[in-house]
C-alpha cells in the first residue's frame, strides 16, 4: 500500500469514527425544551449540551441558571449558540434576563453592547 492511500484510508477511519465532528457542530440546532426549561443542542443518542433556565411570566424575567457542554463537545463554540439562543428567545418573548450562570456572564460581557439593555439584576 502507498503512503498515500495509508494515509487517505486512516482520515477517512479517523473521520467516520469521530464522535461529534467540527462540520456537524458548527451546523448544530438549538432547540428550545420548555418542559425541561433548557435550551438544548443534541450530541448524539442521548448527549447533549444545554443551558438551564427558568421563567417567571409574572415579572417578564428568564434566569440563565447554568450552562453544561460534554467534554466531546467543548471548544466548538456550543456555549455560545446556547446563549445567543437564549438572549434571542428572551428578545422575541420580550423578557428582562438575569445572568446566573458565569458562562452567560462571560458571554454578556462578550456582547455587552449588543445586548445591554435587555439584562436586570
Amino acid at each position: 500500500m502507498s503512503c498515500l492511500l495509508a494515509a487517505r484510508t486512516i482520515a477517512s477511519r479517523l473521520s467516520t469514527n469521530r464522535r461529534y465532528g467540527t462540520a456537524t457542530l458548527a451546523a448544530a440546532a438549538v432547540r428550545n425544551d420548555p418542559k425541561r426549561e433548557k435550551f438544548v443542542i443534541a450530541l448524539g443518542k442521548s448527549d447533549e449540551a444545554y443551558l438551564k433556565y427558568s421563567e417567571n411570566r409574572t415579572s417578564n424575567v428568564i434566569c440563565l441558571e447554568h450552562t453544561f457542554v460534554p467534554d466531546a463537545g467543548k471548544g466548538k463554540g456550543l456555549g455560545k449558540q446556547l446563549a445567543e439562543a437564549a438572549f434571542q428567545y428572551a428578545i422575541e418573548k420580550q423578557l428582562k434576563v438575569k445572568l446566573e450562570c458565569d458562562f452567560t456572564v462571560k458571554y454578556f460581557k462578550d456582547n455587552e453592547s449588543k445586548y445591554k439593555a435587555y439584562v436586570t439584576e
